[in-house]
């Protein structure tokens, strides 16, 4: 009798918990494959965005084991168009940021696993070191060069797409300097890599109608967030939904965050809440490096 008194108030609030979950968001509309989105994969830093190589590793051979198959941004975005069947078994894997780190930490592993991946890149920041965290221990990190995205978009089995120019919050741009940045990460993404750049993620994952329509103005042919605002009953090519994947993450949460778990709900109130406070940022709306 102890014990369940002691496990009442749990399932009391787990079950408010859900029902706030299915109320606001609900579960993602399908069938469709499934994305999911990393950061950072190598040493400690003082911010959820980041795992292990090992634990990397490992989250790619629990999902490979359940059966499940990943595809390239090619089979994805023919999913999306409907001119491929849309199968629920099936997983993109993302990164945003396009750090360098990934070259050693996580690219060989995709590569041995023949696993390919979309990665996004903040062209402005190309080669250098970010500057939208907070400067607290090993958050600061460098990106990708431009001559390393260019070796590994040739190398196959990576493709590249705009993360923005300036890694700002797009939601507060005005109008005319939405468009310009948009075009000119798309115009730099196709002249450094001599392919076209068809995918965009939304830098925090934020967005609007706004913003999405401007994407699609832009020519880009799909645009990724993390976790659409509101209850999305229909699959949006310029709103797609993603699980962000984060520092506490097991190959067991991995696993839950496809939908289809009966623990999804739970999964993604938490995605959610980490990625509330993960993108702990300095306000850089007007100032940044220069274009090169």
């Amino acid at each position: 009798m102890a014990i369940l008194l002691l496990l009442l108030p749990a399932a009391v609030a787990a079950f408010i918990l859900y029902t706030i979950w299915k109320l606001r968001w609900g579960s993602p509309p399908g069938p469709f494959p499934a994305v999911l989105a990393y950061h950072k994969v190598g040493g400690f830093e003082f911010g959820g965005t980041w795992i292990t190589p090992a634990r990397f590793a490992g989250h790619m051979d629990r999902l490979l084991d359940s059966g499940r198959r990943f595809i390239s941004e090619d089979e994805f975005l023919a999913s999306l168009c409907g001119s491929r069947e849309r199968d629920p078994g099936e997983i993109l894997l993302t990164f945003d940021d396009a750090y360098a780190m990934l070259s050693v930490n996580a690219i060989p592993a995709l590569a041995e696993r023949k696993i390919p991946a979309l990665v996004f890149v903040v062209t402005e920041y190309a080669g250098r070191d970010n500057a939208w965290e907070l400067p607290l221990p090993g958050r600061r990190a460098a990106h990708m060069s431009w001559e390393e995205i260019r070796r590994l978009s040739d190398a196959g089995g990576v493709t590249f797409g705009s993360h923005s120019g300036f890694h700002r919050d797009l939601t507060k741009y005005p109008p005319g300097e939405l468009d310009r940045e948009l075009a000119a990460s798309k115009k730099a993404m196709e002249e450094r890599t001599g392919r076209p750049a068809r995918s965009f993620s939304y830098p925090y994952g934020r967005v609007n109608r706004r913003v999405a329509e401007a994407v699609r103005k832009a020519g880009y042919e799909a645009a990724f967030t993390l976790y659409p605002p509101g209850k999305i009953t229909a699959v949006d090519p310029f709103m797609l939904r993603r699980e962000g994947v984060w520092v506490i993450d097991t190959g067991r949460s991995v696993l839950n965050k496809l939908p289809g778990s009966a623990i999804f709900w739970f999964e993604d109130v938490k995605g959610r809440s980490i990625n509330a406070f993960a993108g702990m940022s300095l306000p850089r709306r007007r100032n940044g490096p220069s274009r090169r």
